[in-house]
């Protein structure tokens, strides 16, 4: 029986039609023929909406400049100054005036932002910056420009080299610079010293022979100390609680309740004994204390808690009534916390040892009511530690945990709470330590939140000084080379992390997140600002917005390179059928660019997405069009392709560019033979 047979119609080659949309972010896993339709294997400069579809990031502008005088200045400007006293200029003409050379200036690397919180002035904000070795305080007025002549220096000759952190507590701002501890409590910025830090009672009750009650620990950041005694009228000669006191540093004494002062006579520094020239008065209430002398014992434990360069505020039950310090370099794998609310009283008894001295603490955490201690990476011991507090016998203690084992930290400012997120920077990604309950059991366990990125992220050079800030529901990573990665926490998080995004020019050294508004300061001693706050009344992004202190923003996305499911056909995609949606700007111009397996990319088409904006028209380029919306088609043609890809770039300077979906229709044709 004969067979019946269909002869395909080859005047009407098969194809179809490709829809990119619910665009999401990076995807540098696997090769870009491999990953999703709605990922990007090259994307630059963008970030998503709140609708979740990418549009090119804010540009940020300088806000001012620290510069220091150079030697040659200073001592050019002392001659100046000695031959204007002695009535004579360089020249030898008396009382001629000069013309001045101008100012030549090194700038000054900025080691940290501070905004102050509790600022009375209610028209401009205040910072302290601190910037090379000098504290300054500046304001900015409500459009974020220097309020003029509001720079001014607080305190010189800090610790440079280095990056600053700064903590709220008590309404005054505690400054870490890794060499000294400064307070600002909104009109002076001082040291912590020994005569402003708690000079703790360390024992009371005492008979001047000696014994008594001990209480309080010794305060690291203090030498001085107070003992309370009960005088017995005929005693004069009392024994401090330690011997050894500080030989150049006279005691002094009174009756505490009163205030008034008891004349000391002579001191024995070896022995720790005080003598008076007569003997002080018994107490009223007979067995109280009435004597109070305070004494001095210099120790080097002061240097341990100077040294630290990062913090974390914690306490019982998770309040934030206590100081965690650590960071210092010659004590790496100890922390010291304060007192009760009171960050100038660091008792000698509060530190723990975590894990071994050849692992140092690089950064803090805070999850589900735990402090989180994160080590640096190593294969020996666990690399997250866990604090709880807990009152035994009414006493705050805050035992310490071993955790999990698993990749610690490499970059100690990376740490940051992205929403209820714990994120840190480690050599293989950025990483969150969770804790879970499964059949009332505590699981703790370690997730890898930058999958997609990690083959990028993890080549770069200089982890170790990368910084982290949180912004507007972004973790925001930034490098030493101005490379910036982005987790979007506004978007849903898969098994493979966040949605990154990728940015380039953000010469960060430092981050400061403030208000809903990201400020950076630059190794070369620019305070700068990204600019989110270029918007109209009705919230929409001003064109300005888009520049980088004013050059223009490199912006890119890209669609996957795509075979259709076809890799061995040829396929030609038509004049017709294929185009992009657009987002619409006031101004908004994209390069289309196609390319295909064996080229680099050729641009075809330079198209606009522009819409009417009374707030900002040019007439160069005047549209009628208030749609917000640019569906444009491609109106070109591309024959003989296995796979292609679709390439939007944007080089306009203060454009917006954003992207909803792009489309192509392709027609299949014969296999290909090579």
């Amino acid at each position: 029986m004969p067979r019946r047979m269909e002869v395909p119609d080859f005047a009407n080659p098969r194809g179809g039609t490709k829809h990119y949309k619910r665009f999401r972010g990076l995807d540098y896993l696997g090769d870009e023929t491999q990953i999703d339709d709605g990922r990007s294997p090259r994307a630059i400069n963008m970030i998503a909406d709140e609708g979740g579809f990418p549009e090119r990031r804010y540009g940020w502008r300088t806000i001012c400049t620290f510069a220091a005088e150079t030697a040659e200045d200073d001592a050019e400007e002392s001659q100046q100054a000695a031959e204007a006293a002695a009535g004579t200029s360089a020249d030898g003409e008396s009382g001629a005036e000069q013309p001045t050379e101008p100012e030549e200036t090194e700038p000054e690397p900025i080691a940290g932002i501070f905004a102050f919180e509790n600022d009375e002035d209610e028209e401009n904000r205040t910072f302290l910056i601190h910037a090379g070795s000098t504290l300054y305080k500046v304001k900015l007025d409500a459009d974020y420009a220097l309020v003029e002549d509001s720079k001014e220096s607080l305190l010189s000759d800090l610790h440079t080299g280095g990056r600053s952190q700064g903590f709220y507590m008590n309404g005054k701002l505690y400054i870490m610079t890794g060499a000294e501890y400064i307070v600002y409590d909104g009109e002076e910025a001082a040291r912590v010293t020994d005569d402003t830090a708690y000079a703790p009672l360390t024992s009371y009750q005492r008979q001047p022979t000696g014994g008594g009650e001990a209480y309080e620990a010794v305060n690291m950041l203090c030498k001085w100390r107070r003992n309370r005694f009960v005088a017995d009228g005929s005693a004069k000669t009392f024994q401090l609680d330690v011997t050894e006191i500080d030989a150049n540093t006279t005691p002094t004494a009174s009756y505490f309740i009163t205030g008034d002062s008891i004349p000391v006579q002579s001191y024995d520094a070896e022995k720790g004994t005080v003598t008076f020239a007569s003997a002080p008065s018994a107490p009223e209430n007979a067995g109280t204390s009435n004597i109070e002398i305070k004494f001095a014992k210099t120790t080097e434990d002061r240097e341990k808690v100077l040294g630290c360069t990062i913090f974390a505020i914690y306490g019982l039950d998770g309040s934030g009534n206590r100081v965690f310090v650590s960071g210092n370099s010659e004590h790496g794998a100890t922390e010291w916390f304060s007192g009760l609310s009171d960050p100038t009283y660091f008792p000698d008894i509060n530190y723990s040892v975590v894990g071994s001295d050849d692992f140092p603490i690089v950064c803090y955490l805070k999850a589900q009511g735990e402090l989180l201690i994160v080590k640096k990476d190593n294969r020996q011991e666990g690399t997250i530690w866990h604090h709880a507090g807990a009152l035994v016998n009414d006493v705050a203690t805050f035992p310490l945990k071993e955790g999990i084992p698993g990749y610690g930290a490499i970059a100690k400012y990376s740490a940051a709470n992205l929403n209820d997120d714990p994120l840190y920077l480690s050599p293989r990604g950025v990483y969150a330590p969770t804790t879970t309950y499964y059949n009332n059991m505590q699981v703790r366990q370690l997730f890898c939140r930058s999958r997609r990125i990690n083959p990028k992220l993890c080549k770069e050079n200089g982890l170790a000084d990368a910084v982290s800030a949180v912004w507007r529901g972004w973790y925001v990573l930034v490098l030493p080379n101005g490379n910036a990665y982005v987790a979007d926490g506004n978007q849903e998080r898969s098994e493979n992390g966040y949605e990154w995004y990728y940015w380039t020019n953000i010469p960060a050294h430092v981050l400061c997140a403030h208000e809903q508004t990201l400020y950076f300061g630059t190794a070369d001693g620019r305070l700068c600002k990204f600019n989110d706050d270029f918007v109209t009344g009705e919230n929409e992004v001003l064109m300005k917005a888009y520049n980088d202190d004013g050059a223009p923003i490199h912006a890119e996305w890209a669609t996957r390179l795509d075979t259709m499911d076809t890799p061995m056909q040829l396929k030609t995609m038509p004049k017709r059928g294929s185009g992009v949606h657009l987002k619409a700007y006031t101004r908004s111009t994209v390069e289309i660019w196609i390319r295909t397996e064996q080229d680099h990319g050729e641009m075809k088409k330079k198209i606009y997405a522009d819409r009417l904006d009374f707030n900002d028209i040019n007439f160069v380029r005047f549209t009628f069009s208030t749609a917000v919306n640019g569906m444009i088609p491609f109106v070109f043609k591309k024959k003989k392709w296995k796979a292609i890809q679709v390439l939007l770039i944007s080089d306009a300077l203060n454009e917006g560019f954003g992207v909803h979906a792009v489309v192509i229709r392709y027609f299949i044709n014969k296999y290909a033979k090579r």
